[in-house]
């Protein structure tokens, strides 16, 4: 991966990378490509639009992040965005979660390659890991569902004064979400509006858990589908 290209990509979210940051996702875009060949990872493998759609797009909403922060990722698939911010804020203990153990296993695979020992991975469903309920600042989610489905997805899961960090497009979904923030006890604190190097619209939507998440949630995903808050 062109190193420069790279660094000029994610400056323009508003990160700088280190060299050892560049040879670190360079290496897991080569080895995502590869894996790819056998399983289904994504549909980005071209060098320029993987630096941009999945790199700058993952370390987008590191700024959102607090120092030493405990994080879980869910729905983190190939690792978008747990594996960047993890290479790139070695402060942060990562967790990525996703239902497909392939995924968690590659995932788990590319840290010890890389030696990126602040990430560790959890096949499974958000809403079944009663164990971690309250246990992390900060939730991510990007390109999974609806606002409405994640912040219950995502709530249960952080203490009180934690932050969920959705990915999102624009924040056209807000409106339709009201009534998830009041139920579960969550606000709306900020959006950081910004555009990808290629033009993409993206908006980094932070959400603070402000009261404990009733016990009656998160109900069952196929509940939640059928009839989100």
């Amino acid at each position: 991966m062109d190193f420069d290209f790279l660094k000029d990509c994610v400056s323009k979210v508003g990160v700088e990378l280190t060299r050892e940051n560049c040879e670190s996702l360079s290496r897991y875009y080569e080895m995502v490509v590869e894996k790819n060949k056998a399983f289904n990872l994504t549909a980005i493998t071209e060098e320029k639009d993987f630096a941009i759609k999945h790199i700058a797009d993952s370390l987008a909403g590191i700024s959102e992040i607090p120092q030493n922060a405990v994080l879980l990722d869910i729905g983190a698939g190939a690792g978008f965005p747990s594996m960047p911010i993890a290479i790139v804020r070695r402060d942060v203990s990562v967790t990525a979660l996703d239902s497909t153990a392939k995924k968690m296993n590659f995932i788990s695979e590319c840290a010890r390659e890389l030696k990126i020992d602040n990430i560790k991975t959890i096949a499974g469903r958000a809403e079944e890991q009663r164990n971690l309920f309250s246990q992390f600042d900060v939730v991510t989610a990007r390109a999974v569902s609806s606002l409405n489905i994640l912040l219950e997805l995502a709530m249960p899961l952080l203490k009180i004064g934690g932050r969920f960090v959705a990915y999102k497009t624009d924040e056209s979904e807000l409106d339709g979400a009201k009534s998830a923030l009041e139920t579960l006890g969550a606000k709306h604190v900020s959006t950081k509006s910004l555009s990808l190097p290629n033009g993409d619209s993206r908006a980094i939507m932070v959400f603070e858990k402000i009261a404990p998440t009733p016990k009656q949630y998160p109900r069952l995903y196929g509940a939640i589908k059928k009839k989100p808050l």
